[in-house]
């Protein structure tokens, strides 16, 4: 009689449940030990602690733990547990004798996929449900079954979603692969390439490219899932209460969108490698790579990745307490020589895996090893050299909407055409003191200032570089403290986001030098004294530009015109949705600065010292009491 064939068997279905049952228990465990146990501990104590409180916050936090375990939990138990099951389901695929004799049976190919793919995916999501159900019977006992079950509706998505996700991508990977061992490190590389590519990339630019900074969030991100799923978030939803104060009433998870993604394309894996297996030439069981379309593929990507990885890693260790005096040529020749060994290392490693042999070093290896080098060789050469003019590049000042720059940790804005203008002559001057600025890397002993400038253009693309300019080597960092000092940019440096008004102000306070006592100290001022020194003698000092300047070098007219006196205040406003707005507000008093220097002298009546006393009476005090010392305050950038 003939035998039908089939795309499903229940045999292999529940001989592969039943035979790494252990790998499902221990899924199970697990979860059931970091969520229904500890959620029933949580519960238990805030029970007691939260006696008489709002029953939302109770409610809350038990939706933040159960949303927070769907996120970080179901991306770390999907990921781990995705593998194991994928090595158990699809181990026939690497041994020999198991292929032939699955291959032998009257099933399908797609019909032994369907069973074992099935089972795997299957017992996870029915594990979830039993979870999912256990975890309800805990939130009834405490009372939280109606508010809670919608957190654990949203917790059982989030966890199947990852699991076809992860369990399709590991699928995939088991079906191009054909040695077990090979499996999980394919899957664990690939789930971090991207990510890990760029970051490298990005740090080699750095180092040999003048310029170039650091280009976080990387473009390629969303082709590392697990990095990608991490940087959603779980978000608080607030309430105001009588007394001004927010609560806590609820939580959301604010990745729905990149989590329905994952699972789309986790299908499409599963496709994917059904085809593969279907058409897989099975006598390649053993081998690391079994489709021959992607062996010179995974030869190439380990010789780079080693080339990358080794790179940087030998690079930065061999340097390590030297990195920063190395710079132009003799950088990139030792980078370029640490690459070179990482690439021979992957290129001859992937040769030795797939041939499954110590004697690859023949001349057809030796000369796709020396296309990879060459490759290598000119990139860096290229970027040294800068062959493509990234270094030399800057913006048309006719498709510039923006420029914003930033330095010392204060930043600008600046949008008027002089002062873009003016931005972009800056940014050629740096360039064109290149030789001057890295002569003086890695000398301590000098002033050094990163300075990042973007470009914001008319078609909303960005144009970013990164320096390191020190004061010795031009008098850029004068130019840039000029540009920074423009009345536009000083309005975008203490434009606040919220009005300000009496009711808005929360706190306000003058921080001043008491010689008497060598210290620093704090006056509070209400509401009604913040609003009138504001509105009356900030804004208008402001407005004439003898407020509100920094001094990135500080000279004779910074000691003399600057007081050792710094205004603070923050601001609040209530939103509509039930959310505070804030801002913070600090500047340096100036004697030009009539007006506010006049009000505080007025009402407060302090003696005030500009930085150049209290320098004085602070070295004063220390010749006069050598066995003490008295430590001032002192800051990268400083404020007028």
């Amino acid at each position: 009689m003939k035998s039908k064939t089939s795309y499903f068997n229940r045999t292999l279905f529940l001989n592969l449940l039943k035979r790494y049952w252990p790998i499902f228990a221990g899924y199970f465990i697990i979860w059931l030990i970091i969520l229904p146990i500890a959620l029933a501990n949580m519960l238990q104590y805030s029970s007691i602690s939260m006696a008489g409180t709002d029953s939302r916050i109770y409610v809350a936090n038990a939706g933040e733990q159960i949303l927070s375990l769907g996120l970080y939990g179901g991306v770390i138990m999907s990921m781990i547990f995705s593998i194991f099951i994928a090595m158990a389901a699809f181990g026939y695929l690497y041994s020999s004798r198991s292929v032939s004799m699955i291959c032998s049976l009257p099933i399908k190919r797609e019909g032994v996929f369907h069973s074992v793919f099935s089972a795997g995916l299957v017992g996870m999501l029915v594990i979830n449900i039993i979870v999912f159900l256990i975890t309800l019977g805990v939130e009834a006992a405490y009372g939280i079954i109606a508010p809670g079950a919608n957190y654990m509706l949203q917790w059982l998505a989030m966890v199947c979603m990852m699991n076809l996700f992860f369990f399709g991508f590991a699928s995939l990977c088991a079906s191009f692969t054909g040695h077990i061992l090979a499996l999980p490190i394919v899957y664990v590389v690939l789930n971090f390439t991207a990510y890990v590519v760029e970051y490298l990339i990005d740090a080699i630019a750095r180092t040999i490219i003048y310029g170039a900074g650091m280009s976080y969030p990387y473009k390629f991100q969303w082709l590392s899932p697990s990095v990608k799923l991490f940087e959603t978030n779980v978000e608080i939803v607030p309430e105001l209460t009588p007394n001004g104060s927010f609560i806590a009433v609820g939580h959301i998870y604010n990745g729905w969108t990149t989590l329905g993604i994952y699972a789309a394309v986790g299908i499409v894996f599963a496709v994917l490698s059904m085809l593969i297996i279907k058409h897989r030439r099975m006598e390649t069981a053993g081998d690391v790579v079994a489709a021959r379309p992607l062996k010179p593929i995974f030869k190439y990507c380990l010789s780079f990745g080693c080339a990358l990885v080794l790179g940087i890693g030998i690079y930065s260790t061999a340097f390590s307490g030297t990195i920063n005096s190395l710079y132009g040529i003799k950088s990139m020749l030792f980078m370029l020589l640490f690459m070179l060994f990482g690439a021979f290392v992957g290129y001859f490693a992937a040769e030795m895996l797939m041939q499954k042999s110590l004697h690859v070093f023949s001349g057809h290896n030796w000369t796709g090893f020396g296309i990879t080098a060459v490759l290598i060789s000119a990139i860096l050469l290229c970027g040294e050299y800068d062959v493509f003019g990234y270094e030399r590049k800057l913006p048309d000042p006719n498709e510039v909407k923006g420029v914003e720059i930033l330095c010392a940790g204060e930043s600008v804005l600046l949008e008027q055409p002089e002062n873009i203008d003016a931005a972009i002559k800056l940014h050629g001057d740096i360039i064109s003191h290149k030789d001057e600025n890295e002569q003086y890397t890695g000398r301590f002993d000098e002033s050094c200032y990163y300075v990042s400038i973007i470009y914001t253009l008319k078609n909303e693309e960005t144009f970013q570089r990164a320096y390191l300019i020190y004061s010795s080597a031009s008098s850029d960092i004068y130019t840039l403290t000029d540009l920074m000092n423009v009345k536009e940019a000083i309005e975008y440096r203490k434009a606040l986001e919220v009005p300000v008004t009496v009711d808005t102000i929360a706190d306000a306070y003058i921080n001043y030098f008491d010689k008497s006592e060598l210290s620093y100290k704090d006056i509070e001022l209400s509401p009604t004294q913040a609003y009138e020194l504001y509105t009356e003698c900030i804004i208008p000092d402001i407005n004439e530009g003898s407020m509100g300047k920094v001094w990135f070098e500080t000279d004779d007219k910074y000691y003399s015109n600057v007081l050792d006196c710094n205004i603070n205040l923050s601001v609040e406003q209530r939103l509509k949705d039930n959310k505070y707005k804030g801002d913070y507000f600090r500047t340096y008093l100036t004697l030009d600065a009539k007006r506010s220097f006049a009000w505080i002298k007025e009402n407060l009546g302090i003696d005030l010292y500009t930085m150049g006393e209290s320098s004085d009476i602070y070295e004063k005090y220390n010749d006069d009491n050598s066995g003490r010392t008295v430590i001032a305050y002192e800051t990268s950038a400083v404020e007028g």
